[in-house]
């Protein structure tokens, strides 16, 4: 049986082993920076998703209450006000500038939902828009994200009027 030994065979070096672990390293480390801002995402979506939730659900109670309810009265009569709360800007809401807030209809506002975000609920209602006998609801919930900043869902819906 012959055997072939290679005369120039060395091996790695130990700095070329040190060299192979700081890519492995920044490699690893590029990794586990892509999965911390994927969790960070999937929570803003899911509290993006709760808020739009809550938004509908809201505007659906608003939709199914009687014209002459309370939490459907204009309160700057003869005035648009719909945006009355809005936050411009950087700035936040001021639920209180709003005709209604949430906890006319909830328990306590802001709504703590199940990831423990908190979400500020108001609204706005302008009667005989856009025509005589319909009332214009503008909803607006407000939540404040780590990541994001602040963040809003805004929906506005029309009942009454000569439909009814």
């Amino acid at each position: 049986m012959k055997t072939t030994t290679l005369n120039n065979q060395q091996g790695f070096s130990l700095i070329e082993a040190m060299i192979a672990m700081v890519i492995l390293s920044i490699g690893l480390l590029a990794v586990g920076l892509m999965q911390i801002g994927a969790m960070k995402a999937n929570t803003n979506a899911h509290s993006r998703s709760d808020g739009v939730t809550l938004a509908q659900s809201t505007m659906d109670t608003l939709r199914s209450l009687p014209l002459n309810d309370n939490r459907l009265t204009d309160s700057d009569p003869g005035a648009v006000d719909l945006d009355d709360g809005r936050a411009v800007g950087n700035n936040a809401p001021v639920a209180a500038n709003a005709g209604h807030k949430g906890d006319e209809l909830f328990a306590t506002n802001p709504i703590v939902g199940a990831n423990g975000q908190s979400y500020t609920v108001f609204w706005n209602v302008d009667d005989n828009t856009p025509v005589i006998g319909a009332k214009t609801i503008r909803l607006f919930v407000y939540w404040t994200d780590q990541k994001f900043g602040l963040n809003r869902v805004i929906t506005t819906s029309i009942i009454g009027g000569l439909y009814l």
